[in-house]
């Protein structure tokens, strides 16, 4: 699952990743080295060239090991919804609805379609 990677902020996941980096005063390719990638390939996801903007998990993981900075932020951040959050909401569902509750937001879509699959059933 991947999300919109530019943040609330406004901020895109390579903005974001420049600027941890350049926080912890490290290089591109002391980052790439750590995170075990191409620094070419990360120049490239710092600066949101097409195609470039989709990172793994275990890439991300190491990079936000080498700039302490929370893995699930990390991930979060470059669009994605770690591997355990995903499992934990396809175990259960009912998570999605109690987040949306919280935000504020309906689940009018999720409302039409239990309802379309409650007059299938019917017919049944």
């Amino acid at each position: 699952m991947i999300l919109n990677a530019t943040d609330a902020m406004g901020e895109s996941f390579g903005k974001y990743l420049r600027r941890k980096r350049k926080k912890k005063n490290m290089s591109q390719r002391a980052l790439a080295s750590e995170a075990e990638v191409n620094f070419t390939y990360l120049s490239k996801v710092e600066n949101d060239v097409p195609g470039f903007s989709t990172v793994s998990e275990s890439t991300l993981k190491k990079m936000a090991d080498a700039l302490d900075v929370d893995a699930d932020e990390m991930i979060t951040r470059a669009g994605k919804v770690p591997s355990d959050v995903k499992q934990m909401l396809v175990d259960d569902f009912s998570l999605i609805k109690k987040l949306r509750n919280r935000t504020g937001q309906s689940d009018q879509t999720g409302s039409k379609q239990a309802n379309d699959e409650s007059a299938g059933d019917q017919h049944e």
